[in-house]
């Protein structure tokens, strides 16, 4: 001002600086060119510009700027100016074609500046000897121009698309940025940490203010989203077309550390949520407290959980009924759980589990003693084999959840007795679950018809002393004994895991002993053995239950009858093997059975090849399959000890679904 009230009537002035410099803001190469309008008094052309612009508050690194008008002093002593600005390189393009309104008042040492470019305006009021403590009002203006505070704020975030209106204080000084006020943003659209943090669509309004220096950035929020989709890691959101409030306090530390120390969220009917949390650098969850989160299964699933849910192998998961929790999650162990649940149902709709009708109440924390809760449900299945209703009785001894007393839930025509169970939430990976099962009088053909099975006829009881849940496995401790067609099966060393996942993965040893072969056969097409079944199967290994590895050796104990057609499907299952002992085809055929001493057939799976084998090697090559008893005596033998697996199934398949030979 000094200059301009100084300057000849008619002389013009040039100002050359190599830099300009003020907290927080720095400029290079600025020239300024005044020089008076002869035709209009106290009118001067302006010339401003600066190669570069510094302002790292804002993420201005090397912006470039150019102004060209007019400058007038008016009656009042203030002073006026209209021109076009230019900025270059500026994030988001800011700014490249605006126009600028100056009004600077000496008296009052103030600026109020006017920006417009098209839709978007920018009023702002400051102080000329601190022009980054500014006051503003914002109309549409696009979130890519506050890129780099973004970036400056939070590194490696980045904003696409998106506008904001409202009214703002702006304060930056060397180091550090403070703003505040109220916001509206329409039509977010922003990432970070690579593209696994993500919006797009956003909307929110409301009061903020946000605080950043070379120590932390802290952000208070309190208003409301509304509409848009949001991705953090596994977690995708579509939000509801409506306002649903948020009152949010978080702060991100140098190291990249986020606390989240208030996250209230309110969407309708559909969550209730009162939590804080905090996440590593890397944005993996470290701690999380849920003070209240009451969720309407049936809203909040398809709108929150269901690509979380299809990431761990869920992608079909339904649910309804209303659930409360509260929780306390430090550093991987959980320290309380609290869960109510009312009339909640919940299905996988590839049929691996459902449950209908659940209730009740779990109350658990670490290192103390509560009363018992009850949880039951009026019906699930798992597999589509049903489990009829149940009461459990849980009580939390020092951080053990138990049951009360044994529970006994209904299965197939028969019982399921869960004899003991205990669970330690804050327990390791190796100690966190044990339960212990008893089966009495469960209906085989029920049981065939559940998991598609052939019509096996009979009742299966038994009993799983103690199954563990081990490093992410369900693994059975000692042995699962069962009752079945006059003999038993005996399992051990079974581990179970991703029981509901895309792959399950089983694996096992079972022995046979006494198994009666007449109700067994009876059931395929593949003809009648009579006698008592023997073997072994190690090793076994079912991936989506199919058999990828297993070492199988099954024999009869004492010899029996063998039909027709299980004497050709035998063959057929050895690769074609042939008759000894003298009996024509011809003579065969005018009998229905046959006496035979031993029968026996091995398999050794891997790599998709089995390894086929039968009593003992055959005089002549090959394996004998069955050895008769009596006459007319048959010798069934297997040639080809290397069978793909596939081929081995087709064989079975054929076998077991042809139709039976015509004796005449």
């Amino acid at each position: 001002m000094l200059v301009l009230a100084a300057l000849p009537v008619h002389a013009a002035i040039t100002l050359h600086a190599r830099v300009l410099a003020a907290p927080g803001i720095a400029a290079h190469d600025v020239r300024v060119v005044l020089a008076p309008e002869m035709a209009q008094p106290g009118v001067f052309a302006l010339h401003l510009s600066a190669a570069a612009v510094a302002v790292p508050a804002l993420g201005w690194k090397q912006v470039g700027m150019d102004v060209t008008g007019t400058l007038q002093r008016r009656g009042d002593g203030r002073w006026h100016m209209q021109a076009p600005l230019r900025l270059r390189a500026a994030p988001g393009r800011a700014l490249r074609d605006a126009q600028i309104d100056v009004t600077l008042d000496p008296l009052s040492d103030t600026a109020v500046i006017v920006i417009d470019q098209g839709a978007t305006r920018i009023d702002a009021a400051l102080p000329m000897d601190a022009p980054l403590h500014v006051q503003l009002q914002l109309t549409a203006l696009p979130l890519s121009w506050l890129g780099g505070a973004l970036g400056a704020a939070m590194p490696g975030a980045s904003v696409r698309n998106g506008s904001a209106s409202g009214t703002i204080a702006l304060d930056a000084d060397a180091g550090s940025l403070r703003v505040s006020g109220r916001l509206g943003v329409e039509g977010l659209a922003a990432f970070a940490q690579g593209g696994s943090v993500a919006a797009q669509g956003f909307g929110l309004r409301g009061d903020f203010n946000l605080q950043h220096d070379a120590h932390a950035t802290r952000l208070d929020f309190d208003g409301a989203l509304r509409g848009g989709e949001l991705l953090a890691g596994s977690f995708y959101a579509q939000l509801p077309a409506r306002d649903a409030p948020l009152d949010v306090n978080l702060t991100r530390d140098a190291a990249g550390t986020l606390r989240i120390s208030r996250f209230d969220y309110q969407d309708g009917n559909a969550v209730a949520l009162d939590a804080s949390m905090a996440l590593g650098a890397k944005g993996e969850l470290d701690s999380l407290v849920v003070r209240r989160a009451n969720i309407d299964l049936a809203r909040a699933i398809p709108r929150y959980a269901s690509t979380w849910l299809q990431s761990h192998g869920l992608p079909g998961f339904q649910g309804m009924g209303q659930a409360q929790v509260t929780l306390d999650w430090q550093r991987g162990v959980l320290n309380a759980l609290q869960l109510q649940l009312h009339h909640v149902d919940m299905a996988d709709t590839s049929g691996r589990f459902a449950i209908a009708g659940l209730n009740g109440a779990l109350d658990w924390r670490s290192g103390t003693t509560l009363a018992p809760t009850t949880l039951g449900w009026r019906a699930a299945s798992i597999y589509r084999v049903p489990l009829g209703t149940v009461q459990m009785r849980l009580r939390d001894a020092q951080g053990l959840l138990t049951l009360v007393a044994p529970a006994q839930i209904p299965l197939l025509g028969g019982n399921m007795l869960v004899q003991h169970f205990s669970f330690a939430p804050a327990g390791t990976q190796r100690t966190r679950l044990s339960t212990g099962l008893a089966f009495t009088g469960v209906s085989l053909g029920e049981l065939s018809g559940a998991l598609g099975w052939p019509a096996f006829r009979g009742t299966l009881g038994g009993a799983i002393p103690d199954l563990r849940w081990q490093d992410g496995r369900a693994v059975l401790q000692g042995g699962l004994s069962m009752q079945v067609f006059g003999g038993y099966v005996a399992v051990t060393r079974m581990s179970l895991a991703h029981l509901f996942g895309v792959a399950p993965e089983l694996g096992a040893d079972l022995s046979l002993h006494g198994i009666e072969l007449a109700p067994l056969t009876s059931v395929f097409d593949f003809g009648e053995i009579t006698g008592k079944l023997d073997g072994n199967v190690q090793g076994l290994r079912l991936v989506a239950w199919h058999p990828v590895a297993f070492k199988a050796e099954l024999h009869t104990a004492g010899g029996g009858r063998i039909s027709q057609r299980a004497v050709k499907n035998l063959t057929s299952v050895g690769g074609g093997g042939g008759l000894a002992g003298g009996i024509q085809g011809a003579v065969l055929s005018l009998f229905s059975t046959f006496g035979y001493k031993h029968i026996g057939l091995s398999c050794t799976l891997a790599n998709d090849v089995c390894t086929m084998g039968g009593i003992k090697p055959a005089n002549g090559g090959g394996y004998s399959i069955v050895e008769g008893d009596g006459l007319p005596y048959i010798h069934i033998i297997g040639h080809q000890t290397q069978v793909d697996w596939s081929t081995l199934l087709s064989r079975l398949q054929a076998a077991t679904t042809g139709q039976g030979p015509v004796i005449r």
